[in-house]
């Protein structure tokens, strides 16, 4: 890709690609190369890469009009499944909580990621892997990252499932802190989410659900 040096220096490995810290125009930037797996059909493998790539680059376009914290996105090579993104130098808010607990500024993380959902939601984006771990902290903001899973849904139930995925997470990951993040959140989102009654009830039925397949199974 032009302007890319060749270096890359590894940044994760995931399921369904791989990111790597590059030099983009004189500037750090994050280069997402969404990989092929080895059971998939090659031909359907790449369309769908390539659908997937132009959807990311488009959603976090969408959310940077909206005035929500996001990677920019600097180039789209959609056909080899390649996404330069800007590089959010921060602290990963799962490591602050567990560093420096629940203060001040991460009562106010919360509100901003609260907010900053209700708009994704209010434009049917949906994140899809809603966790402490990607959201970054820079300057005081809250910036959302890994818009990988992300796609767009009218339906309230996806809203819904995007909310329980961060209810989940943060029940299993900052359970000393639950209350004092979930209560706030909810209260904002809902407050700003349009349809809230319906996600609300949505979220209802999924938590219902759930509860009812852990005693099936004897968890609860």
């Amino acid at each position: 890709m032009e302007g890319v040096r060749l270096e890359k220096k590894p940044l994760s490995w995931g399921a369904e690609s791989n990111l790597y810290l590059i030099e983009y125009l004189n500037d750090i930037a994050v280069l997402k190369e969404r990989i092929i797996k080895p059971y998939m059909d090659p031909r359907l493998a790449k369309s769908l890469i390539s659908k997937r790539t132009s959807s990311e680059a488009r959603i976090l376009m969408d959310c940077i009009k909206a005035g929500i914290r996001v990677p920019y996105p600097l180039k789209v090579d959609a056909e080899n499944g390649l996404l330069i993104i800007s590089y959010i130098s921060g602290e990963v808010f799962r490591d602050y909580l567990n560093e420096k607990g629940f203060d001040e500024l991460a009562k106010n993380i919360v509100f901003e990621v609260a907010n900053s959902i209700s708009k994704m939601h209010n434009l049917d984006i949906i994140h899809g892997d809603l966790t402490t771990s990607n959201i970054i902290i820079k300057d005081g903001n809250a910036f959302i990252i890994d818009f990988g899973l992300s796609f767009r849904s009218k339906r309230e139930e996806d809203k819904a499932m995007d909310l329980r995925i961060f209810e989940r997470a943060v029940e299993s990951t900052h359970p000393e802190y639950k209350e004092k993040i979930l209560e706030p959140f909810f209260s904002t989102y809902f407050k700003n989410a349009a349809g809230s009654e319906k996600i609300r009830k949505s979220l209802e039925d999924i938590r219902l659900r759930g509860r009812y397949v852990r005693e099936r199974r004897g968890e609860i």
